[in-house]
């Protein structure tokens, strides 16, 4: 491989890898709170992307306005998924386990009934390409990881700068002690699953340009994002940022170099090598 074709892959990894990272961080901040692995967060990306199509092709609204309404539409379903179903099996993981799958089942049938099974296409938003010492990538991806990067920044001054911030991470180390010192818990977690949700939105909503859509779309994000905070630690945020770099140049460099197939084949054997080395991930609690 040329240092040319080396650079290229490196520039598309970090591209991707910024707007993985944002589907799986609403992953990470749901289970650092609920301690639950959210089955349903494939389906939230999902509908994301759907109501861009929705709202900017089919109801030609302005796309500000169209990511406005995304985000509240994501944070009502969030909040009432962790009111109507989430709070009252706090505690049983099984239950919560479930019941999760259960929801991105109903999620993806009902899609699939609304939105048809043909494909659907957003048209491009900021064509053309940036070149930068023989290196291309698309403006539309290059604007898409700086929003994601800047959600991602938005997110670390809430977790860590606020008192909500500081709320979730009493409960996340331990949530009796934190109720005991009056922290409303169920208030705290229904901010989580909603920014979890607000994300996940967020991320199908800047990938609608990229890729065509379907109601199955969901199924390898949520993939995805599962290696991801395997890698970097489960409830861990820093940890969520570096590993979805890391497996967004992998996948990249693996592809240009071997195909795609084989770049799958990289992602995975990279999760099953830190499950078996360090099972709690990379900067996971040992």
């Amino acid at each position: 491989m040329t240092p040319l074709l080396l650079a290229q892959g490196l520039a598309i990894g970090l591209v991707n890898g910024a707007l993985y990272i944002l589907t799986a961080l609403g992953l990470t901040l749901i289970y650092g709170i609920l301690h639950i692995v959210n089955f349903a967060h494939g389906e939230i990306y999902m509908l994301g992307a759907m109501a861009v199509y929705v709202f900017f092709v089919v109801l030609q609204w302005p796309l500000g306005a169209a990511l406005a309404a995304i985000v509240l539409l994501a944070a009502l379903l969030g909040l009432a998924i962790e009111r109507g179903v989430f709070r009252n099996l706090r505690g049983q993981w099984m239950q919560l386990l479930v019941a999760s799958v259960g929801i991105s089942l109903i999620i993806q049938s009902l899609s699939w009934i609304a939105f048809g099974a043909q494909e659907k296409n957003v048209p491009s938003v900021l064509p053309g390409v940036v070149a930068l010492a023989g290196v291309r990538v698309p403006i539309e991806r290059l604007a898409a990881a700086g929003v994601a990067l800047v959600l991602v920044a938005a997110l670390y001054w809430v977790v860590y700068r606020t008192r909500t911030g500081l709320a979730m991470r009493a409960i996340e180390e331990d949530e009796e002690t934190a109720r005991m010192l009056g922290v409303n818990a169920d208030r705290v977690a229904a901010v989580a699953v909603a920014l979890g949700f607000i994300l996940a939105g967020l991320g199908g909503a800047f990938v609608a340009p990229i890729y065509s859509l379907n109601p199955g779309m969901g199924l390898e994000a949520i993939l995805m994002s599962f290696i991801i905070i395997i890698i970097g630690g489960l409830g861990s945020i820093t940890g969520t940022v570096l590993a979805g770099l890391a497996i967004g140049v992998l996948q990249s460099i693996g592809a240009l170099a071997l195909g795609a197939e084989a770049a799958h084949v990289l992602v995975f054997a990279a999760m099953i090598a830190v499950l078996i080395l360090r099972p709690q991930g990379l900067l996971g609690r040992g």
